[in-house]
């Protein structure tokens, strides 16, 4: 029972957290035990089954019943959405609401974005061991997770593209994950002297941008074109994905410098407000301007939280700006 009347807590203090308008209230994390319990009543829960005011309700010495009363209310707040896009983001749900925004996207689409591709790299592999030689470990380990994500991500587009006809997801999940490679900066590895991000591994935003565009324009042609989008079979997909992704990955000097920029400028912004720790790495350039990656970092920003991202001086708007093109 004391278990019982911590989650029934935490679901008093989750209450004031908006719901995802596209969310069919997902499941309740709730431990192993009680699974089976919370999917048949969240199947039978109807709007009558609302437990009445807590002054109305009738003392319970029953544990089951009592328990039955929190699964009903905890599988109507989705929780799991929000700790899905925190955990990837780097951002609390206060953040959030801080912000006033609601949740970008659910946790069934992430979950349904990181989970369509083939996972049949025979690249992998080498990935993880080409640059061995060349560089550090475990630095070298950071970039051959990189490369293996971009595979990953890039494939998951397309598939994503080609199961829904749009790309929305997938931009959406391009923005977080590059908010999350500067939010979490702090996760760091260290190799000598010098510290990288280990949330960078996981900004594929750029490739993931590039093959947005290349679906969009394989879904605006003749659907009798064989170069359609939805004419394309699994193989010739992770093809294309494949040669996107060695045309246009970053190579090991430019992401590992990324990945020391990410961790620096994180640090040195730890003990301001969040909501301004962007604007502030942003404006006193500890992220530069000139790199590509930044006006992608800003972008995310102004999609996700217009309100935190600062305006880029006049003569340097037009390089703060836009997605790449394939």
């Amino acid at each position: 029972m004391a278990t019982v009347q911590s989650l029934r807590a935490q679901v008093d203090i989750l209450d004031h957290l908006p719901e995802p308008a596209n969310s069919d209230a997902a499941m309740p994390a709730i431990t192993a035990d009680q699974k089976i319990i919370s999917w048949l009543f969240r199947m039978t829960a109807r709007t009558g089954n609302t437990p009445a005011p807590k002054q109305d309700r009738p003392r319970e010495s029953n544990p089951f019943a009592k328990s039955s009363r929190f699964l009903i209310a905890r599988a109507c707040r989705p929780t799991d959405d929000w700790q899905t896009v925190t955990s990837l983001i780097g951002h609390s749900a206060q953040d959030f609401l801080d912000a006033g925004l609601d949740l970008p996207l659910s946790a069934a689409e992430i979950d349904y974005f990181r989970r369509n591709h083939r996972e049949t790299d025979r690249l992998v592999g080498r990935d993880f061991l080409a640059y061995r030689d060349e560089i550090p470990s475990p630095v070298a380990e950071l970039y051959g997770l990189y490369r293996h994500r971009a595979r990953l991500d890039t494939e998951a587009t397309l598939f994503v593209a080609q199961g829904t006809g749009s790309t929305r997801t997938a931009r959406v999940m391009a923005d977080l994950l590059s908010i999350g490679a500067f939010a979490s900066g702090h996760e760091v590895i260290a190799h000598l002297t010098t510290t990288y991000s280990v949330p960078a591994a996981f900004d594929t935003s750029d490739l993931i941008d590039r093959t947005c565009d290349e679906a969009e324009r394989r879904l605006a042609l003749p659907i009798d074109n064989p170069s359609h989008l939805l004419k394309m079979t699994p193989d010739e997909i992770s093809v294309l994905a494949n040669n996107i992704v060695e045309r246009h990955v970053m190579d090991a000097f430019s992401f590992l410098e990324k990945a020391n920029i990410l961790a620096e400028a994180r640090q040195d912004v730890e003990k301001i407000p969040t909501s301004k720790q962007f604007t502030t790495a942003f404006t006193q350039r500890d992220l530069p301007h000139d790199k590509a990656w930044v006006g992608r970092l800003y972008e995310a920003y102004s999609n996700i939280f217009p309100k935190w991202h600062p305006r880029p001086p006049q003569n340097e708007s037009a390089r703060v700006s836009g997605r790449s093109s394939v």
